[in-house]
C-alpha cells in the first residue's frame, strides 16, 4: 500500500513541477526518487539499471530523428518557407479553417508513418505561422498539432503503421486493417468532435479579448520577413515538404528499409534541398546548428521522462497494480478498457499500457470467443485515452518545441487527447458488442 501511495505521490510531484516549468531532467529524477523511497528500492541500482537504461535506450533510438526533425523545422521556419505555405493556405481556405488545415496535415503525416515527435518538429513552423496570421491564442496550438497523431492515426484508422496498431496483431493473428468499420466510425467521431471543440475554444478566447502572443524568447522574425516580401517563391516553399513525403512513401513501399530510417533519409534530403533553395533567405550553418541544439535539448527532456517511466515500471507497487487490473473479474472489454488506461496513465505511454495488458491477458482475450478484429480495434482505441498525461513524452516534446507551458496548454490537450479518445473507446466497446466490426 505504501508503494502504491508512492506512485501517486510521484506522479503528483511530476505534474506539479511540470506546471511550475521545472526542467524535465530535474522533474524526472525527483519523481524517480519518490518512487524508489516509497517502494524500498535500492537507489543506486535502480538509477543505474532502470533510470539510466530507460533514458539511454530512448535517446539512442530517437537521436537521429529528433535532430533531423528539429533541423528541418528550423530550416523551414528561418527561411520564411513555413510562413509562405501558411499564407497560401489562408488565401485558399480562409482563417476559419486554420484548425482543419493543421489537423489534416498531422493526420496525413502520421498515417504516412512519421512519428509523433517528428510531426511536432515539422508541423510547428507552419502551425505557428497560421496561428499568428489568424490571431489565434497560442495556448491552443499543442492540442491542435497533437490531436490527430495521438488519437485518430495512432489507434483508430485501419491500416495505420503505428506501434499501437501493430502490437495486437501478435496476440490476435489480425492485421493492421482489423476492425475497419469500427475504426472508421470512431475516427470520424473523434476528428469531428476535436475540430468542433477547438474552434469553440478559439471563439471563446477571441470573445474574451485574447490574441496570438509569441512565447518568451521565441524568434518569429520570419513572419516579418514575409510581410516585407523577403521570402522564397511559393513553389520553393512547398518543394522540401513534397520531397519529404514522396521519398518517405517511396522508400517504405519500394524498399525493405525500416520505417524510421526511411523517414530519416527523406528528412535529410529535404533539409539539403531546403538549404539549397533558401540559401538567399537564411544562414544554413546557423539553422542546422540551432536546429540540432534544439532537437537534442528536447531529446534529453523526453529521454529523462522515459527514465522515470522505467523506474515506475520496475517498482513492486506497479507490478501489483498491473496484476490486480488484469485479473479483474469483469467483462473482457471493460477489463481491457480500464486496465490499459490506468497502466498508460501511470507510465504516460499508450504502447506501454497496451503491451503490458496484452502480454498478460492477450491469450485470454483471444480465447474468449469475441471477434478478434473487434478486440484488436477496441484495445487499440483504449490505449489512446489517458496516456496523454502531463508527463507523456509527446506532450513534453510538443511543449518544448512550441516554448509553451503545460499550465497553459494542457486543459485543451486533456479534453482532445484523453477524454475524447476514452469516450471513443467506450463507444467502440458498445458497437463491438452490437456486432459491428
Amino acid at each position: 500500500m505504501v508503494g502504491v501511495l508512492g506512485l501517486i505521490v510521484a506522479i503528483i510531484c511530476v505534474v506539479a513541477l511540470i506546471w511550475k516549468n521545472w526542467h524535465m531532467a530535474v522533474v524526472s529524477l525527483v519523481g524517480a526518487l519518490v518512487v524508489i523511497l516509497f517502494n524500498g528500492m535500492d537507489p543506486v541500482l535502480v538509477l543505474k539499471d532502470n533510470f539510466m537504461k530507460g533514458m539511454a535506450g530512448f535517446a539512442g533510438n530517437w537521436y537521429l530523428l529528433f535532430m533531423l526533425g528539429a533541423i528541418f523545422g528550423k530550416v523551414m521556419g528561418d527561411s520564411g518557407a513555413s510562413v509562405g505555405i501558411a499564407n497560401r493556405m489562408l488565401k485558399l481556405i480562409g482563417e476559419k479553417s486554420v484548425v482543419l488545415v493543421v489537423m489534416l496535415t498531422g493526420l496525413v503525416l502520421s498515417y504516412g508513418g512519421i512519428g509523433t515527435f517528428i510531426i511536432a518538429f515539422s508541423l510547428y513552423p507552419i502551425a505557428v505561422a497560421l496561428f499568428q496570421k489568424a490571431d489565434i491564442p497560442k495556448k491552443l496550438i499543442v492540442a491542435t498539432i497533437m490531436v490527430c497523431p495521438v488519437t485518430v492515426c495512432m489507434a483508430m484508422l485501419p491500416g495505420s503503421p503505428s506501434t499501437q496498431n501493430l502490437i495486437p496483431t501478435t496476440y490476435f493473428g489480425t492485421t493492421a486493417y482489423a476492425g475497419p468499420t469500427l475504426g472508421i466510425i470512431c475516427s470520424i467521431i473523434m476528428f469531428v468532435s476535436a475540430y468542433l471543440y477547438l474552434n469553440w475554444q478559439i471563439r471563446k478566447a477571441k470573445a474574451n479579448g485574447e490574441h496570438f502572443e509569441p512565447s518568451e524568447g521565441e524568434d518569429l522574425s520570419a513572419l516579418e520577413a514575409v510581410n516585407n516580401g523577403n521570402v522564397p517563391s511559393i513553389t520553393n516553399c512547398f518543394i522540401p515538404i513534397v520531397i519529404l513525403l514522396a521519398l518517405m512513401f517511396g522508400l517504405q513501399f519500394t524498399t525493405k528499409i525500416p520505417s524510421a530510417y526511411a523517414v530519416a533519409i527523406a528528412m535529410a534530403v529535404a533539409i539539403l534541398a531546403g538549404c539549397v533553395l533558401y540559401r538567399d533567405f537564411l544562414d544554413p550553418k546557423k539553422a542546422i546548428c540551432d536546429g540540432a541544439g534544439g532537437g537534442l535539448g528536447s531529446l534529453i527532456a523526453t529521454s529523462s521522462i522515459m527514465g522515470f517511466g522505467a523506474v515506475v515500471s520496475a517498482s513492486p507497487a506497479y507490478s501489483n497494480i498491473t496484476k490486480a487490473l488484469v485479473n479483474m473479474q469483469a467483462d473482457p472489454l471493460i477489463t481491457a478498457l480500464i486496465s490499459i488506461n490506468v497502466i498508460a496513465a501511470i507510465t504516460g505511454s499508450s504502447a506501454g499500457g497496451l503491451n503490458i495488458f496484452l502480454s498478460s491477458m492477450g491469450n485470454y482475450l483471444a480465447g474468449s470467443g469475441l471477434n478478434l478484429s473487434m478486440l484488436h480495434r477496441v484495445v487499440c482505441i483504449a490505449s489512446s485515452g489517458f496516456d496523454a498525461m502531463p508527463h507523456a513524452s509527446g506532450m513534453v516534446v510538443c511543449n518544448q518545441i512550441a516554448k509553451t507551458s503545460q499550465k497553459d496548454t494542457y486543459k485543451y490537450v486533456f479534453v482532445t487527447c484523453a477524454i475524447m479518445p476514452f469516450l471513443c473507446a467506450v463507444i467502440a466497446c458498445i458497437l463491438g458488442r452490437m456486432g459491428i466490426v
